[in-house]
């Protein structure tokens, strides 16, 4: 892919993750139109299939596309590893494409559940290496962390569209929509480099050479010579020479990997259980009869969602991390507690016409902004700055497909525990409050900040000391070249 010279490292990693971003921002697309397509599949005057599906059918929508997100996501960090992330994402947008094509040419439910499974197979995967590959592209930790910040954006903006197009445009408009952001994707990303650290890892020099100076902005033959450009070859170079030696793990103390380990793959897991996939799927059960109409609730609650992704774009870079992902997490929690309060009690609280119509949205939609504003886009951030890079990639892979696999097991159950009285529903909030609050426990005690901080006094405060005292190695972590002290 051929740029001009003046176009700097900082814009190209920007295009770079802006055109992989249209995968989740697709993804968000498919899982909008999923609940404003249920009662299309379910209407006998409106429905495109040949015949009417009941209930039971239409929630295995849903579920195939949470299932099959599970396989996608638990695969996705060892093939990143193997065939590098950029592949990984290149195989998720033709998946896509064929999820799209599957709804257009479909004419009974089975190929309904089989895009699902398709888009669902692509979301998973592209989920998990969108983040990988914007850590190991990026120069900076910061440029990283603005990057991932932005991608949870784009997820909202996809599932705002979505929604708006599932009941506001004809059936068949809305797959040519989700079709065509594909097929741009799939011609655009292949002009991407691959990351430099997938060539650090298959030891190929000449192509890591190559990739680094395309993500850094390097046109010129006389740019080769910067000393920052020399340096950050010269570690890359120094990191070839050490691979083969494991996942990474020597760098640090054991018993502190251990633990980064388990409290990673908790916060991962707890992002998604903080009911957001759940409570969006199901909005017209929660809301019931209070709030606008149908459609108007599904959209005012993914409205939320983007001002709140909004909002952590632009404040979220600046702030501690672990301050962020503490006060996200537990103002999450505060108003599903008062909503779940508000099903078991309001009918015993005469708080008025007014209160009894709107405020379980606006609790549901207060929740979904703190959520997106940082507890869900820093559950990525925050693994990928205390864990070796192999580490991380494994492990978020891992913790994402269970994470997943929990979600499909919520929504197979969530017309099995439901009732009219409502316990089932409240008994969901209470499962999403607990998820948020224990986020935000762990949060401060257990997770070091990183935040403008070096690499190696994160590495200090994690309590390793190498055998030496301090080591003096240079070595790529987390996406970054950095020495080892």
């Amino acid at each position: 892919m051929c740029l001009p010279k003046r176009v700097s490292g900082s814009a190209i990693q920007s295009v770079a993750t802006a055109v992989g971003n249209l995968l989740c921002f697709n993804f968000g697309i498919l899982f909008g139109i999923t609940p404003a397509h249920m009662s299309l599949y379910e209407s006998d005057q409106r429905t495109p299939l040949n015949t009417v599906t009941d209930p039971t059918g239409t929630a295995l929508l849903t579920g195939y596309l949470f299932l099959s997100a599970a396989v996608g996501a638990a695969v996705s960090g060892c093939l990143a590893l193997r065939i590098g992330p950029k592949s990984v994402l290149l195989c998720s947008g033709l998946l896509q494409i064929f999820s799209w094509f599957t709804i257009h040419f479909g004419f009974d439910i089975v190929h309904i559940y089989a895009s699902r499974m398709f888009g669902g197979v692509a979301a998973g995967a592209a989920l998990v290496v969108l983040p990988i590959f914007i850590n190991e592209i990026a120069d900076t930790r910061e440029k990283a962390a603005r990057l991932t910040f932005t991608m949870e954006l784009w997820r909202t903006l996809g599932i705002l569209l979505g929604f708006v197009l599932g009941f506001y445009l004809p059936y068949d408009y809305v797959n040519v929509v989700g079709c065509l952001l594909s097929c741009v994707f799939s011609l655009c990303f292949p002009f991407v480099q691959e990351s430099p650290h997938y060539y650090m890892r298959k030891g190929n020099l000449q192509a890591l050479e190559k990739s680094l100076r395309w993500y850094r902005g390097i046109r010129d033959i006389d740019d080769r010579e910067k000393p920052e450009y020399l340096q950050e070859l010269a570690e890359f170079k120094a990191e070839m020479k050490g691979e083969g030696k494991g996942i990474g793990s020597e760098h640090y103390s054991r018993s502190y990997i251990i633990r980064l380990i388990g409290v990673s793959f908790l916060l991962t897991i707890c992002a998604k259980l903080s009911g957001v996939f759940v409570e969006l799927n199901y909005a017209a059960d929660f809301l019931g009869r209070t709030g606008y109409t149908i459609e108007m609730n599904y959209v005012v609650l993914s409205i939320s969602q983007c001002v709140g992704a909004c909002f952590a774009r632009l404040v979220g870079p600046k702030m501690p991390r672990k301050v962020l992902l503490c006060l996200s997490s537990l103002l999450a929690a505060l108003p599903v507690i008062a909503l779940a309060f508000f099903k078991q009690f309001h009918e015993s609280w005469a708080l008025g016409i007014w209160c009894e119509r709107y405020l379980p949205i606006i609790l549901l939609a207060t929740q979904l902004f703190f959520v997106s504003f940082g507890l869900y886009p820093l559950a990525a951030v925050v693994s990928s700055e205390v864990l070796p890079t192999k580490l991380h990639d494994l492990l978020y892979s891992l913790a994402s497909g269970v994470a997943w696999l929990l979600l499909f097991g919520m929504i197979e159950a969530f017309n099995a525990v439901k009732s009219p009285i409502g316990p089932g529903l409240v008994l969901y909030l209470w499962v999403f409050a607990a998820a948020s609050i224990f986020v935000g426990l762990i949060s401060l005690p257990l997770l070091p900040e990183t935040r403008n901080r070096r690499p190696s006094s994160v590495q200090r405060e994690l309590g390793y000391v190498g055998q030496e005292g301090v080591a003096k190695v240079a070595s790529a972590i987390n996406g970054h070249i950095s020495s080892s002290i």
